[in-house]
This record gives C-alpha cells, structure tokens and sequence, in this order.
C-alpha cells in the first residue's frame, strides 16, 4: 500500500467537533422524517378503521391469521408488480432491457444471452435497470420509466379492490380487500415524493427530473454505464470528464450519487489519491444534506484515507469509534469492507476480526451491484497488499 502524508487539518480535536456536527440532524432531515411519519400514520389509521368496519364486523374465522398471510403474499407479488411496471413503462418509451431484481435474484442480459446472478443492493428489495435510447438527449422520455412502478401498483391495487366486490368466501375476501390496502398504501408511499434513509422514492426522482436537467442527465448516464458494465467495460475505459457532474449539480441529490462513487473508484483505482480526496471533501460540504447511506459512505471513505495518508493514530481511532456502528450495519459492501479491514490490518492489528471481515468480503464481492466497484475494493485490500483472497470452499 502506497502511503502519502496527511494534511495538519485531521486531528483528534479536529474529530470530536466534527462529529457534533455531523450527529446533529438538520431541519431538512427532520421535516422529511416528519412528513413521512405523518403519511404512514394517515395510511395506517385509515386502512384499520375501514379494514374494521368492512371485514372484521363479519365476524370472519382466522381473520387476522389470514390478514398477515395475505399482507406477507402481497409483498412479494406488489415488488414484481411494481418492477414490471418500471419494466413496461422503459419498453414503451423505447428503452431496451438491462436486468430484473427481486430481492438478491437478478435477470441480466448478457452477451444476448439471460442469465441469472444473485445481486445485493442495501435498502432496496427490487429493481429494474434499462438501457437508455441509442443518442439519448436531455429530451428523451424518462418520466414513464419511473412512474411505471407506481402506476402499475396503483392499477393492481384498484383491480384488486373491484374483485372484492365479487367474490362471495370470506378467505378471497380478506386477500383482495388486503391486497388492494397493501397497493394503496405502496402507491402513496411511492409516488408521493418522500426521502427514505437510503434513497429517494421514485416520486422525489421525478420531481428532481422535473427541476434539475443534471440529475436527468445523471439519470442516463447511470443506466449507460450499468450496461457498459455489463458488457465487460473497465473503470479506466470511461472518461473523467464523462463522470464529472456539471458546476450546477446538487450535490446532495442521490440521482447523482452513483456517477460520484463511479469517480471516485476510477480514482482510487488509478491511484489518483488527491484527486480522489478532493472529490471526497466537495461531498463532504454537503454532508448534512446527504441521505443516511451516502453520510456512510462518506465516512467510511474518509476513514478510509485517514489510514492511507497516515494520520496521527488517535486521529484514526477517534474517527472510527464515531462511525463504527453505523460501518457494521453496511458490511455486505465490498467499499465498506475495503475500509474495516485496512483498519484492522494496519490500526487495531486484530488477525481475528480481520479473517472475519475477509469471509464476508468474499461473499459481499460475489453479489455485488457493480462488479467493476468491487473489483477495484478487492486490488486495494488485497492484491496491493500481496494477498489473493479467494477461498475455494466456501457457501455462495
């Protein structure tokens, strides 16, 4: 591993009061959270009483037994609806098919060919990746494609709520009168745009669509890359200045979150550490507007080049006290992993934990988003460090 000094700025003074700032939610934070307890409160209150009023007062047998079955039922079939509708809603506005997620089980198109991989993205349980239109333009359609998952919820949930009217068994009863609740509710939660802890809803991307032409500019750039990514394309065979968002970006707008993370990997994999570092820091000016698995990302990336430019060791060891917990909660991310074992390699020497942290690596980079990413994590935890960490014996 190649070490550069680091600059006088990080000390453990430095840490402490940076993390006051950092722990402190801002207002942005607390209106979102606010706004999203409040409609989950509203949806909530308002399907019991009518489930209440509607199937409870006919006294039905193993009502509630029932109502959990057909709630778990709903949210598996309700993840494949609402995909196939991102699905449908790219194919008619002439994108081509790139991949289908349910839960970690992924169809991709390879080579012409499909194929089945398992695929881990945190905080998301589906996902349906298109390629954009050949010479895509600012101008192209991309609202469809994202509203596709909401209407074809919402239109599930409407056909499910006109079946119940004519069914005449209290079983079929309960499950369409649930499943039309269950769509409901995920219409709303949906569309309406809200902030979730890892990601904007699909509502929140089409309203920054709306009224930001970089993020829809990101929007493609991120679908192209998937498939470039897919067709076997390296980090180093896309450009800098392709990834580069433009002086006007959010910064904080997640849409634009993947081309920065791109970069930024393409950097360190170049073993471009300043650039890397003065990309890191643009983030870090927009810390407290950034969702909750961007803010750890960040953080472990900046723990990451703490111990890369040797800072003073209880610097290192303040910062990691700080951002631990919430690290161990995103293990299954090679970028993360990459920063708790270098930690445990060269901070707190722990052989132990750190063959731990190297069998979760090995799965964590077999399910991988983006495999070029994890890829780039593995060269820097092990091969830079003469390792080849790739155990032939192990569970998938």
């Amino acid at each position: 591993m190649c070490f550069i000094k680091d600059k006088p700025l990080w000390t453990k003074e430095y840490v402490e009061k940076l993390f006051i700032r950092r722990n402190t939610r801002d207002k942005r934070q607390i209106k979102s959270g606010i706004i999203y307890f409040i409609t989950c409160t509203i949806l909530g209150v308002g399907i019991g009483l009518i489930t209440n009023r509607v199937l409870f007062t006919k006294q039905n047998s193993n009502f509630w037994f029932s109502a959990i079955f057909f709630i778990w039922l709903a949210g598996i079939l309700f993840i494949i609806i609402h995909e196939a509708g991102h699905l449908v809603g790219g194919i008619i506005t002439s994108y081509r098919f790139q991949s289908f997620r349910i839960f970690s089980y992924c169809i991709i198109k390879k080579d012409k060919e499909y194929v089945i991989e398992k695929r881990y993205v945190p905080g998301s349980s589906g996902q349906c990746l298109m390629i954009p239109p050949s010479n895509w333009s600012l101008d192209s359609p991309c609202l469809i494609y994202h509203a596709g998952g909401g209407i074809a919820t919402f239109l599930a949930a409407i056909f499910s709520g006109l079946l119940y009217f004519f069914v005449s068994t209290s079983l079929l009863e309960i499950m369409w009168f649930v499943f039309f609740c269950y769509g409901m509710i995920l219409t709303v939660l949906n569309l309406v745009p809200l902030q979730l802890s890892g990601t904007n809803n699909d509502g929140a991307n089409i309203l920054a669509i709306i009224r930001d032409k970089t993020a829809k500019e990101a929007f493609f750039k991120q679908l192209e890359c998937n498939a470039w990514f897919s067709q076997g394309k390296k980090l180093e065979d896309i450009s800098e200045n392709y990834l580069k968002l433009s002086e006007n970006a959010i910064w904080s707008e997640p849409i634009n979150y993947y081309l920065e993370w791109i970069l930024y990997s393409k950097y360190l994999k170049e073993r471009k550490i300043d650039k890397a570092e003065e990309l890191l820091m643009r983030m870090e000016e927009y810390y407290q507007d950034m969702l909750l698995g961007k803010k750890i990302r960040i953080n472990s990336e900046r723990l990451y080049l703490l111990i890369l430019r040797q800072a003073d060791t209880d610097t290192i060891q303040t910062f990691y006290s700080n951002v631990v917990e919430r690290l161990k909660s995103q293990k299954l991310c090679t970028p993360i992993l990459r920063t708790l074992i270098t930690y445990e390699r060269y901070i707190k020497k722990n052989t132990a934990s750190l063959e731990q942290y190297k069998e979760v690596f090995y799965r964590a980079k077999k399910v991988a988003a983006c495999k070029q990413e994890a890829e780039v994590d593995y060269i820097l935890t092990f091969e830079e460090n003469g390792e080849v960490y790739e155990p032939e014996k192990m569970e998938e």
